[in-house]
């Protein structure tokens, strides 16, 4: 059990957090610019390198959350409020507790827009898929009431 007063245990575990997502926005903007240029080695290296990271987080995440428990409080942005409206008395949490949240909603922003790369090149090679075996390609259209439904067409490449 960690004996360090729980300011400092806390200012350690965010500190340690920021350097992680820090580290993970690194490995995020390494495979964008690997999906960009189609650089297979470049895109595995980052991929490990951002589950790496995750996984880091993750545990510092379970400390956090283990720490704002045991100090009674809730383990959301309200408990760490709270930890932060009685605990830093000096301000030196809140820009660490700021900054953490910064580049996570960056590193958010940054894997949704690989994952659209990701998918809309997925889709591209599907598509390409279908066509050369002379599948029929489907449509995703909806009826008046709003319902999804596949539109089919079918045209062989030996046909066209």
């Amino acid at each position: 059990m960690n004996h360090t007063p729980f300011p400092e245990h806390l200012d350690q575990i965010l500190s340690q957090s920021v350097r992680e997502a820090t580290s993970l926005e690194s490995a995020l903007q390494r495979e964008g610019a690997a999906l960009a240029s189609r650089d297979l080695d470049e895109l595995n290296a980052a991929v490990a390198d951002k589950q790496t990271r995750v996984q880091a987080l993750e545990a510092l995440t379970r400390q956090q959350t283990e720490l704002l428990q045991r100090g009674g409080y809730e383990t959301n942005a309200h408990g760490m409020d709270c930890v932060l409206r009685d605990w830093d008395e000096e301000g030196v949490l809140r820009p660490v507790w700021d900054r953490l949240v910064e580049v996570m909603s960056h590193c958010h922003r940054l894997n949704q827009v690989n994952g659209g790369v990701v998918e809309t090149s997925r889709r591209r090679v599907d598509q390409a898929l279908h066509i050369l075996r002379g599948e029929e390609t489907r449509t995703e259209l909806y009826d008046t009431r709003g319902r999804a439904f596949s539109a089919s067409s079918s045209r062989p490449i030996t046909k066209a």
